[in-house]
This record gives C-alpha cells, structure tokens and sequence, in this order.
C-alpha cells in the first residue's frame, strides 16, 4: 500500500469512525489537496475494496479498510511511544 493511501485511509476513518459518510471536501481539507486528487484515489480505493464510495453523497471505509486503518493508526501510535 502506498503512503498515499495510507493517508486518505487513516483521513476516512478519523473524520467518519466506522459507519458515518464523510464527503471529498471533507477529506481533501484534511489532507489539504484538491478535491479532483481525492476524487480520483477514492475510486481507486473502491476498486481495491478498501471503501464505499457514493459520488455526491460521500464515503466510508468497508471492513477491510477499517481493518487496514485500524492496524496503521495502531502502529503509528506504537512508533510515537518506542520514539
């Protein structure tokens, strides 16, 4: 997995948790890109299974993502401990 899918993974799953949607303008403030970037991963991240994506409506992560998420926010956070 790319650094960069790792960011908009740990994004989705900070500003939605698990079951809430969260939309492209959300997510490109967060990560401070342009909308059209997280447009065009966010499909790349349905393809992989990693999200459910709904133009226009927003996104979520599917189980896989937010196992994905989970297992890269848990080990960020054993880095900053250890560092």
């Amino acid at each position: 997995m790319t650094p960069n899918k790792e960011d908009y993974l740990k994004a989705v799953y900070k500003l939605s948790g698990v079951n809430n949607l969260v939309s492209n303008k959300q997510i490109a403030e967060a990560l401070q890109i342009s909308p059209a970037s997280v447009t065009e991963m966010l499909g790349k991240m349905k393809k992989e299974g990693l999200i459910y994506y709904e133009p226009y409506r927003g996104s979520r992560l599917t189980d896989g993502g937010v196992t994905a998420a989970i297992s890269l926010v848990r080990g960020h956070r054993l880095w900053e401990v250890f560092l």
